[in-house]
């Protein structure tokens, strides 16, 4: 099989933690393991509110090559780098992979794919919303937006990854032809399917005799990791060692929620860790019994797919993506967005019943195997990369 020069060009990377640059790191780790050259090119910034990573702008890790350049006009999670451009002047690829659709690098990418004639693919990660969800302000420019991408950046581009049919309904109306869409679900890493020893986890946090529940994913406003506060009465009066562990970067939340638990007094029965990766994440999900995420939005969480990976049952509100991930009733539970009684509910269940949260966790082990393998996810790719550039 031919060698590829592949380029993912994403505006995050690792050690950025979130679904985007997780979903960027497992396709292009998972490329090169099959033999490709693999090029990441990134910004060297972290997410709006973080701390600036102190990275080097190259290096090589697991055999990808990973450039950063600097960001400018950082509005959010918008920004644009000028080093794309003399980066795709001294470099060609055979196959040009972007990540975030409305993201200035998708453009300056698909641009640059047409000039070098290699194969193009946008993965879009959710971009599209419901009235509500978001600003009107955000609404409007989103529209003008679409308008021109539909004749430029979408045009130019050989396929769609798309999480749903719902994105591609989107898509459609901005005339992007139906041959362009693969369906590609989020998956969890391949280390996420093998067995880990929860101790060292269970003793550095001092987690002993509890039933952990586990939240992965930056505290922030869309997240809404304080309904889990507020749920907790309601858990620990049913389920006395129930313990709750948030995982992730503050993103604006993280003094509300300590301060709902102080109010509720159950600042006893929750840890926030901060930033996971590698092992230690690995670690985390496998002291855990179940996973809970409850967020207002969300478009199709790494994280579940991760959980579900390591045999835990998954308690989720019905925003778009969980639905798409979860049978609920079978591998999981889906709860009304904000809706405190049935999270508790939910969580209580599993908690006080072992068979059957055994019995949702093997299942939601077999539907991340299906469906949310990296290593499945990684060849799907590979194989469509080679349809384009045999066409």
């Amino acid at each position: 099989m031919k060698k590829l020069k592949i380029a993912q060009v994403t505006p995050y990377y690792h050690p950025s933690i979130g679904g985007v640059q997780g979903v960027a790191k497992y396709i292009a780790e998972g490329l090169a393991e099959l033999g490709h050259h693999v090029d990441v090119i990134t910004a060297n910034r972290d997410h709006k509110g973080r701390p600036p990573m102190k990275v080097p702008s190259f290096e090589i890790v697991n055999n990808v090559n990973i450039y950063r350049y600097k960001s400018v006009f950082n509005i959010g999670h918008m920004s644009y780098m000028p080093g794309l451009f003399t980066h795709f002047l001294k470099h060609k690829y055979d196959v040009i992979h972007y990540h975030s659709y409305r993201h200035p690098l998708c453009d300056i990418s698909a641009l640059f794919g047409k000039i070098q004639k290699a194969a193009t693919v946008l993965h879009s990660h959710g971009p599209f919303f419901i009235k509500g969800e978001i600003p009107a302000v955000k609404h409007l420019f989103y529209k003008l937006y679409d308008k021109f991408a539909s004749f430029t950046t979408l045009k130019w581009t050989d396929r769609l990854i798309v999480f749903n049919q719902w994105e591609v309904e989107n898509f459609i109306k901005l005339k992007v032809k139906k041959d362009k869409f693969e369906f590609i679900p989020n998956a969890a890493e391949n280390a996420s399917f093998e067995n880990y020893d929860p101790t060292p986890f269970i003793k550095k946090h001092k987690l002993e005799d509890k039933k952990i529940i586990l939240c992965v994913g930056i505290i922030n406003l869309s997240k809404r990791q304080d309904l889990l506060i507020e749920a907790l009465p309601l858990i620990i009066k049913e389920v006395p060692d129930a313990f709750l562990v948030l995982a992730g970067p503050d993103g604006g939340l993280l003094n509300i929620v300590n301060e709902k638990a102080n109010k509720l007094n159950v600042q006893n029965y929750i840890k926030h860790i901060g930033p996971i990766h590698g092992t230690e994440k690995h670690l985390a999900y496998a002291a855990a019994k179940v996973f809970a995420l409850t967020s207002d939005k969300d478009a199709y969480p790494l994280v579940i797919a991760e959980a579900m990976a390591h045999h835990l049952p998954v308690i989720a509100t019905d925003a778009r993506g969980p639905k798409d991930m979860i049978h609920d009733g079978i591998d999981g539970f889906i709860v009304p967005k904000g809706d405190v009684q049935s999270i508790a509910r939910a969580i209580i269940k599993l908690l006080i019943n072992n068979e059957l949260r055994v019995t949702m966790g093997e299942n939601a082990r077999r539907n991340a195997e299906k469906n949310h393998h990296a290593q499945n996810a990684v060849k799907k790719l590979e194989k469509i990369y080679l349809e384009i550039l045999n066409k």
